[in-house]
């Protein structure tokens, strides 16, 4: 009788996850369907899209191209932080990319996924934080991709007390800057020769999202505690545990971007459209 009770009460809970998990993985994708949005000027009517997505190593960069009226009214890619972890994992955010002249201007930047430290790495969600104000209307070729606290000719003004989560969420810039590189054909791969041919996707339309849809998105900008919290003292240079790492740890910067893409993109490149 009670293994009886205790083979159901497992299949019971193992359902409830399983629902739980496509009800999360569905909420997911919503939410960053609609961050392409917010990261791209408004627009009227029907958006036709298309997705590029590249591999580099283990991490996927998305780069959707979005048309209205038949004009290209921007790329929203979502990249991940590569070279640069976070406090506590790597970043993940949308970033908008309008052309003016030829040249890229970012419009927009989303988290899409981040567990820093509340009310020190987390502030990165908040909108006109110190990193987003640094390179909000800002062609993307004149930017340094460097925290100034690192190196002053950087781009980028890191978030009070959370150097580590500033400059993932840098790297995170940089490499959705590549993916808008590839996407519009500014940036190959060293064995690109090998790649197989690639076949247009189809394309997709959606109706351009509701305010109401968008604020559903703002409430998944919830910080997730992490088990060590970062110190608020970094900005005046005293070393507190545990974000006294900042201290020790090297400010070295890493391989350019391309050159580290050009060293792990893998070899396959695939295209598919998506109904948004």
């Amino acid at each position: 009788m009670l293994f009886t009770i205790t083979a159901i009460s497992a299949l019971l809970v193992a359902l409830v996850n399983d629902v739980t998990k496509d009800a999360i993985a569905e909420a997911e994708q919503k939410n960053k369907d609609l961050a392409k949005f917010e990261v791209l000027p408004s627009f009227e009517g029907e958006a036709e899209m298309r997705d590029i997505t590249r591999e580099i190593g283990d991490f996927k960069v998305n780069v959707t191209e979005v048309k209205a009226g038949g004009k290209i009214v921007g790329y929203a890619v979502e990249a991940p932080s590569i070279t640069a972890n976070g406090y506590a994992d790597k970043i993940y955010l949308m970033v908008g990319f309008v052309e003016e002249d030829g040249r890229a201007k970012i419009h927009g930047v989303k988290v899409i996924s981040q567990k820093e430290t509340p009310g020190l790495g987390a502030n990165m969600i908040n909108p006109g934080n110190k990193l987003e104000s640094s390179i909000l209307g800002k062609y993307a070729d004149e930017l340094v991709f460097k925290v100034k606290k690192d190196d002053k000719s950087g781009s980028f003004d890191a978030l009070t007390g959370s150097t580590i989560s500033s400059r993932a969420y840098t790297n995170a810039v940089e490499t959705a800057y590549a993916g808008y590189l590839w996407a519009t054909g500014q940036l190959f791969a060293v064995d690109d020769s090998n790649d197989e041919e690639v076949v247009e996707p189809e394309t997709s339309t959606a109706d351009t999202p509701t305010e109401g849809d968008s604020n559903m998105y703002d409430e998944q900008g919830v910080a997730n505690e992490e088990s060590v919290a970062e110190t608020a003292a970094e900005d005046a240079d005293v070393a507190v545990a545990p974000e006294s790492a900042d201290a020790t740890e090297s400010t070295e910067t890493p391989a350019s971007m391309e050159d580290v893409v050009n060293d792990t993109l893998s070899e396959s490149e695939t295209q598919e459209g998506e109904h948004k």
